[in-house]
């Protein structure tokens, strides 16, 4: 990281570098053709974009991908968005809510559904034995 450092700091003073020296050149040389310009401004803009491809490739940069961390505004907008869609908070509580019940029946029952006990149904209801 260092030397990316390094490297993006060198990189700064050169720019400024080229900005003065052209500066300093420009009235000397012919305005540019409109359409030559703009060929080259979209050949350098192609060159930045795969040299930042490359960086990422080498895991210096994260440019197209995500990092994948929650930061704190995005653990703010979860919260607006638990606020305008409450239904998907209580699916999710019953969800969990199922999963616990199931993890007691393994722990104190027969272990996998299997054995001389019936099997719970999805909502967490015993099923009545057939002979009843």
């Amino acid at each position: 990281m260092v030397r990316l450092s390094r490297w993006f700091m060198a990189a700064l003073a050169g720019g400024a570098i080229v900005w003065v020296g052209w500066a300093l050149l420009s009235p000397l040389v012919p305005d540019p053709d409109p359409v030559a310009a703009g060929a080259a401004l979209v050949t350098a803009l192609f060159g930045l974009h795969k040299l930042a491809q490359w960086a990422e490739s080498r895991g210096w940069i994260y440019y197209q991908k995500r990092q994948g961390s929650w930061d704190a505004v995005g653990a703010a907008l979860s919260e607006v968005h638990q606020i305008y869609r409450p239904g998907e908070r209580y699916v999710k509580e019953l969800k969990d809510d199922v999963h616990v019940h199931e993890e007691d029946d393994d722990v104190s029952g027969a272990g996998s559904r299997g054995g001389d006990r019936p099997a719970a149904s999805s909502r967490g209801a015993p099923r009545p034995s057939p002979g009843s």
